[in-house]
């Protein structure tokens, strides 16, 4: 699919390998643990301690895929990168309006120059376009010197992408709690939580 727009099929091949790789482990382990779980009923302590071991074992292995330089987590993430440009460029007329607020006037050079290199921050759209390329709900909750007050209690900013926000990176709080409880349309996504400070993301739940 990507190779529609712009890029080399033996280019990210490997790229796209990994991340199918990385997936498919995920997927296993987390089969594996419900089913752990399913056996367990019994209240068996010992069958309990395996499934304990079992899952501590592969965020370990989960954890250090995720860490080495040069490997894995690179491979991903500039393979994501690539949906996510293909997914831009894949409905330009719906993402333009928030690239020219600021000053590109089309998708490819904002992609070519945003998007697409390694080290470069992700901004609302881009969020947006990979959430609604997997198909999941992003909640963001942004700790970066802005906020609300609701009365005399001050609030997080939050934004929700994919299903159940805007889709360019706008969503108010009613929607955001909405999409977050799996309310609202769309209810059946998936739910990734955000925590945003300035140049880094770390994942809530």
């Amino acid at each position: 699919w990507v190779c529609q727009y712009g890029f080399d099929e033996y280019t990210i091949d490997m790229f796209h390998e990994e991340l199918v790789e990385l997936f498919d482990f995920i997927e296993d382990v987390s089969k594996k643990s419900k089913e752990g779980k399913d056996d367990s009923n019994d209240d068996s302590n010992d069958d309990d301690d395996d499934g304990k071991e079992f899952l501590e074992n592969a965020l370990k292995q989960l954890h250090s895929r995720l860490n080495e330089e040069n490997a894995c987590s690179d491979y991903c993430t500039w393979f994501m990168r690539v949906i996510t440009s293909a997914q831009m460029k894949s409905n330009p007329n719906h993402y333009l309006p928030f690239l020219m607020a600021e000053n590109y006037g089309d998708v490819p050079t904002f992609c070519a120059r945003e998007v697409e290199p390694m080290g470069k921050e992700c901004g609302m759209v881009q969020v947006s376009a990979l959430a609604e390329c997997f198909g999941v709900r992003v909640v963001i909750e942004y700790m970066d010197g802005r906020g609300t007050t609701n009365g005399k209690e001050e609030k997080v900013v939050h934004h929700v992408f994919g299903e159940g926000g805007d889709g360019g990176g706008g969503g108010n709080d009613d929607a955001a709690t909405a999409a977050a409880s799996g309310g609202g349309d769309g209810g059946d996504r998936t739910t990734v939580t955000l925590l945003y400070r300035p140049g880094h993301y770390d994942i809530l739940y």
